[in-house]
């Protein structure tokens, strides 16, 4: 049996100790680094099924390791570590492609269904043969590859965001609460002013082109989520 292998960077000794100890008795490899530079430079030779990134790292923090990880790695699934109610880490790290976060303190049960949702997510095999690609208008979905274009142009987008467009598309013109959404993509309950699901249809927006009639992709049903406009 292949052990699914997680990066942990967080310079918190006593904290690194708790989640390797955890992840361990879970059945996973685990690796540690202390900073994101340590991150950088494992990842040179190293690409691990799944990062937990801390935010506040000396050195080089989270948001700027995510940046930079993100721009050779785009579908690594990473969950943020962020201090619990600021809100502005999780924004920020949203926006530069987290996956999800999760507030310390945390609970140990919730962490391990936050990564083990990321793992599902990502190493999906149940996509139907005849059903490959999906095409509107000039946006295309390979959902073997998970990768999305737009008239023949690639769209880079993270894993979360690519089966977010994907479960919106086959579900198009059907308001979608953001508690289906968080179930069905990030594996957990939406809670109030939890922004996950806001945040990465956003990103959405920002990265697939403007169709050519001008209609928008997205359309957000106050009080309930979103639709995929057909």
């Amino acid at each position: 049996m292949i052990m699914e292998h997680i990066l942990l960077v967080d310079d918190d000794l006593q904290l690194q100790s708790l989640i390797s100890e955890l992840l361990t008795f879970e059945g996973f490899k685990v690796d540690v680094c202390n900073n994101g530079e340590e991150c950088i430079e494992y990842m040179k030779h190293t690409t691990p099924d799944v990062l937990v990134l801390d935010v506040m790292m000396p050195k080089k923090n989270g948001w700027d390791t995510l940046r930079e990880i993100r721009q050779n790695n785009p579908l690594l699934p990473v969950l943020m570590l962020s201090a619990k109610g600021d809100s502005i880490d999780r924004v920020l790290g949203l926006e530069l492609g987290a996956d999800d976060y999760i507030g310390k303190p945390f609970d140990d049960r919730e962490l391990i269904a936050r990564i083990r949702a990321l793992l599902r997510r990502a190493n999906a095999e149940d996509i139907p043969q005849d059903s490959k690609v999906i095409k509107i208008d000039q946006l295309e979905l390979n959902q073997t590859q998970f990768q999305a274009t737009f008239a023949n142009e690639p769209i880079e987008l993270t894993y979360t965001e690519f089966s977010l467009l994907l479960y919106m598309v086959k579900n198009r013109g059907k308001a979608i609460s953001r508690d289906e959404l968080s179930r069905e993509i990030l594996g957990k309950r939406h809670q109030a002013f939890d922004r996950v699901i806001d945040m990465h249809v956003s990103n959405l927006r920002k990265k697939i082109p403007d169709r050519e009639n001008g209609m928008p992709w997205f359309k957000t049903i106050h009080g309930l989520g979103y639709m995929f406009i057909e």
